[in-house]
Order: C-alpha cells, then sequence, then structure tokens
C-alpha cells in the first residue's frame, strides 16, 4: 500500500505538474527545477529549510496544547508507515510530485500565498472546528510560503529537498510517538 500510494503521488500528481508546466505553460523544466543552480546550492538550501521546518514543526507538536494532534497522526500513520524505508520512500514520492505540481505549476498561476494556503487546505490540516489542528496548519502554511519563496528564487529542487526532509523527520517522529503509546 505504502509503494502504491508513494506511486500514485509520484507519478500522477508529478506528472500532471510536469505537464501543466512543459505543455500549458510553456516553461522549461530544468529552468523550473533550478539546474542552472550549482547543486550545493540548492541542496544547502534545501537541508537548512527542511530541517528548520521539520524540527519546528515536531517541537510545535510537542507543546501540551497539540499533543491530542500529535497522537492522532502518530496512531494514524505509525501502523501504516512502521518502517524507515517507507518513510524515505513517501518523503521521496511526496517531495518531488508535489511540489512539482503545487510549487511548479499551480503557483505560476495562483501565487505563493494563495497556493500553500491550498496545499495545507487540501491536506485537511485547516478545519475551522479543530482549533488545535488549525493552529498547526497555520504553522504549515508558513513552511509553504518559505518552501515557494524559495523555490521562486532558486528553483524547485531546494523546495523538494526541503519537502522530503521535512517529511522524513516528521514521519520518524511519529511512527517514535506511536511506538510509546502502551497498548491494551
Amino acid at each position: 500500500m505504502v509503494l502504491l500510494l508513494a506511486a500514485a503521488t509520484l507519478f500522477v500528481l508529478g506528472g500532471a505538474g510536469v505537464y501543466l508546466i512543459v505543455a500549458v505553460q510553456g516553461r522549461a523544466l530544468h529552468g523550473v527545477l533550478g539546474l542552472e543552480q550549482p547543486w550545493w546550492r540548492w541542496a544547502g538550501t534545501g537541508v537548512a529549510l527542511g530541517l528548520a521546518t521539520g524540527l519546528g514543526a515536531i517541537l510545535l507538536l510537542q507543546q501540551p496544547a497539540l499533543r491530542p494532534v500529535a497522537r492522532r497522526y502518530a496512531e494514524l500513520l505509525g501502523p501504516r508507515v512502521p518502517r524507515r524505508w517507507m518513510h524515505v520512500v513517501l518523503a521521496l514520492a511526496a517531495g518531488i510530485g508535489e511540489e512539482l505540481l503545487f510549487r511548479g505549476a499551480l503557483q505560476h498561476w495562483l501565487g505563493i500565498p494563495i497556493t500553500a494556503l491550498g496545499f495545507v487546505a487540501l491536506h485537511g490540516y485547516l478545519d475551522p472546528r479543530d482549533r488545535r489542528l488549525s493552529l498547526y496548519g497555520l504553522y504549515l502554511v508558513a513552511c509553504m510560503l518559505a518552501y515557494g519563496t524559495t523555490a521562486k528564487a532558486w528553483g524547485l529542487l531546494p523546495a523538494m529537498v526541503a519537502h522530503v526532509l521535512f517529511d522524513v523527520l516528521l514521519l520518524d517522529r511519529l511512527r517514535h510517538w506511536h511506538a510509546q503509546v502502551p497498548r491494551p
């Protein structure tokens, strides 16, 4: 199931993003990716951004007010994604596929703020009935604003690296939290 979800994310979302970028928008994919930048620049920027946003999310979820949100996602994802290789596969697929579609294609039309807000809303983190979840969602909107700004300035590669690292860090932490909960 993990591989199917990863493949769908990478090929369906990423494929749609590439199609929109190249065929509909008429932009060169290598330019959108930022391949003219030196590798160390996009890698370093992506790692720094991914560490900052991923560790920030973990610290935020450890706060007493947001522990119910952390528990909910730990219970949801912990048993479904129990191995680190699964975290890496899902993170790679999401980091590449979602960034191609959202920051690569949709941001070109919608702009950074609307794309960031839409991305987080589509993931279900902005629920007016759940203030705690929405608080975490607002943090994610700020992260996506940073990813969008980075993608606009230096191309998609640093945003992809940041997204992958964010997801790996968070999935690892959620798995750890899931393992700590006593089972009856």
